[in-house]
C-alpha cells in the first residue's frame, strides 16, 4: 500500500502584498512553477548589468563574487514574479492608475508597481512560492533504512 499526503495547492488564492494590496492568482502546479524559474533565471542572466555580464563571461564561477550570485538571485526572483503574475495572475486590488481606474495586471504595471515599491518583489516572491517550498521542505518522509547507518537503533 503506498500512501500520500493530500495536497490543497489546487485552489485559487489570494496573498496580502502590503500597502493595501491584494493579488488573486489560479493555481499552478510543480512543474509549471519549476519551469518558471528555469525562465526567470535565464532571463536574469541575459538581463545582467553590463559590467556582471562581463565579469561572468571573463570569470570562472569560482571566481565570481559573492555579490554576483546575489544580484543574479534578486533579479531571478523579480522575473519569477512577473512570470507568474503574468501566466496566473487573475487580479489584483489596491493599484490604481493616474486617473483612479483599476490598473490592469500588464506586464508595464507590475514593472511599475514592483519599482515604486522596493522589497515588494521579494515578498512576492515568498507568498507566491510558499506552498511549494513548504512542499519541498517536506522532503522524503519514509523512515530511513534499517541497513544504512541513518538508521536509529
Amino acid at each position: 500500500m503506498v500512501l500520500r499526503l493530500k495536497r490543497r495547492l489546487t485552489d485559487d488564492r489570494t496573498v496580502e502584498v502590503g500597502y493595501g494590496v491584494t493579488i488573486s492568482h489560479r493555481a499552478f502546479s510543480y512543474a509549471e512553477f519549476r519551469e518558471v524559474e528555469a525562465t526567470a533565471m535565464r532571463l536574469a542572466r541575459e538581463t545582467l548589468p553590463a559590467a556582471r555580464a562581463f565579469d561572468a563571461a571573463t570569470l570562472d564561477d569560482e571566481d565570481l563574487p559573492p555579490e554576483h550570485e546575489e544580484a543574479l538571485r534578486g533579479q531571478s526572483a523579480r522575473h519569477a514574479v512577473k512570470l507568474l503574475l503574468l501566466r496566473f495572475g487573475t487580479g489584483w486590488d489596491g493599484i490604481e492608475t493616474e486617473d483612479g481606474a483599476p490598473a490592469p495586471l500588464t506586464a508595464e504595471s507590475l514593472d511599475l508597481f514592483l519599482d515604486l515599491f522596493p522589497g515588494v518583489a521579494a515578498t512576492l516572491h515568498a507568498l507566491l512560492l510558499s506552498p511549494w517550498a513548504e512542499l519541498e521542505q517536506e522532503g522524503n518522509g519514509s523512515a530511513p533504512s534499517p541497513h544504512t547507518a541513518t538508521a536509529v537503533a
